[in-house]
């Protein structure tokens, strides 16, 4: 099938290039013309309202437990397998009871006091990064500071090394094409999949090194509550190590340069939370609400129901179109004007209920440290370059860089 034909079943245009670069004109429609939808192209349920979304993240006749992968021949699965299996060990594809045993072990790495002593390491990193390139009056917000912060706590926090953050990305960015793809493209299977063998295969190292010489991160931490408890094997381990890398820096990345191009385009805003750092709180909920790192998570049906009328049937896909819901003019007033002192917001961002996001804490903190650093030391701040390009992914909303000048 060619890619026109393609684009022509996908009737709201979703992967087009200028609906990737601003989605919500689109949402909004959909949202007013046909709030619960069937996408021959996408092959699953839309939902569009935040009551809809809202209520299938806690719905137990809809599972998180479905195959990454929809409408691949039985001859090209077979040859993922690997991938395939990693995956169906992710707590992110897991329903109780397996997730709550997986998510009891890993909670342990993101309690709050865990997180609060972060801080002030969190802080020194971000201002390292800045004074890396402060006198050159440029910076590449992307490529220089919002992907190497998250990517150096994770890292850390599994025994990583720091340096080696550009493998990290070059497997992260494989990873996100395959979770973003809406066209089966063989060579992004392949890439994935050599990927994720590669990253199972570094924490492989890690572990071995941390049974013998134990530290103080997480993996050590798991090795530990593994030997006691008995309730997590090796693969496990390693694949939710592959998971909490993949998913504690992709998503916290395109948080803080999402949301600093939100304040780039609403300077009446920056200058509001540079008159007062302390409305950064706000400010990040206001970006997860806005502009949200996660636009569409993927569900199934385990049984028959029915939303607003339509007929769902056992095994059919859902998308809870997040971006959508965040910005549902039933919940939310005024929901496309960015308003750092919003009080009431509710927003889906890290979802609802049992898979509400793991490293929600984390992905704050960095967040609010990153996004009042700059705001503080970068003056006159401004966009270096008129066109931004954005990832073709309709489930991460990330940029591909993002060139920034400013008055040293």
């Amino acid at each position: 099938m060619s890619s026109s034909s393609n684009r022509e079943k996908d009737r709201y245009n979703l992967t087009t290039p200028e609906v990737l670069a601003n989605p919500y004109p689109t949402y909004r429609r959909i949202l007013l013309e046909n709030p619960v939808y069937w996408s021959d192209f996408f092959g699953g349920w839309y939902l569009m309202r935040y009551k809809d979304v809202a209520a299938a993240m806690q719905d137990k006749r809809i599972s998180a437990k479905r195959p990454p992968v929809s409408k691949l021949p039985e001859l090209e699965q077979q040859k993922i397998l690997p991938l395939l299996e990693t995956l169906s060990k992710w707590i992110l594809f897991s329903d109780p009871p397996e997730h709550t045993r997986l998510r009891t072990l890993f909670n342990k790495a993101f309690t709050p006091s865990i997180i609060d002593s972060m801080t002030e390491r969190i802080q020194t990193l971000v201002d390292e990064l800045i004074d890396g390139v402060y006198d050159l009056g440029q910076i590449d917000i992307i490529h220089d500071l919002a992907y190497p912060i998250p990517a150096i706590v994770i890292a850390q926090m599994l025994g990583a090394k720091p340096s080696d953050r550009e493998q990290f990305k070059k497997w992260s960015d494989d990873l996100a094409r395959f979770f973003g793809m809406f066209r089966m493209k063989p060579e992004i299977l392949t890439s994935a999949q050599q990927s994720i063998i590669e990253m199972t295969e570094y924490f492989r190292c890690i572990l071995e090194e941390r049974r013998h010489t134990p530290q103080d991160d997480l993996i050590s931490r798991l090795i530990f509550a593994q030997e006691k408890e008995n309730s997590l094997d090796d693969d496990e381990l390693l694949s939710n190590c592959v998971f909490l890398t993949f998913a504690g820096h992709e998503t916290t990345t395109n948080l803080i340069a999402n949301g600093l191009l939100a304040l780039l385009k609403n300077p009446h805003q920056m200058q509001k939370l540079k008159d007062d750092p302390s409305l950064i709180t706000t400010t990040i909920e206001e970006f997860l609400r806005y502009d949200s790192p996660v636009q569409r998570q993927a569900r199934i049906a385990v049984t028959d129901l029915e939303i607003d009328g339509k007929q769902i049937s056992q095994g059919q896909r859902l998308f809870l179109m997040i971006g959508a819901a965040n910005r549902d003019p039933e919940q939310f007033s005024d929901p496309d004007k960015l308003d750092i002192t919003r009080p009431e917001n509710p927003h889906l961002a890290f979802g609802k209920g049992t898979h509400f996001c793991l490293g929600a804490a984390l992905g704050r903190l960095e967040a609010q440290i990153a996004i009042n650093t700059i705001v503080r030391r970068f003056n006159n701040l401004r966009l270096d370059t008129d066109q931004i390009e954005w990832h073709e992914n309709p489930s991460l909303r990330g940029m591909k860089s993002m060139p920034v000048a400013f008055n040293p």
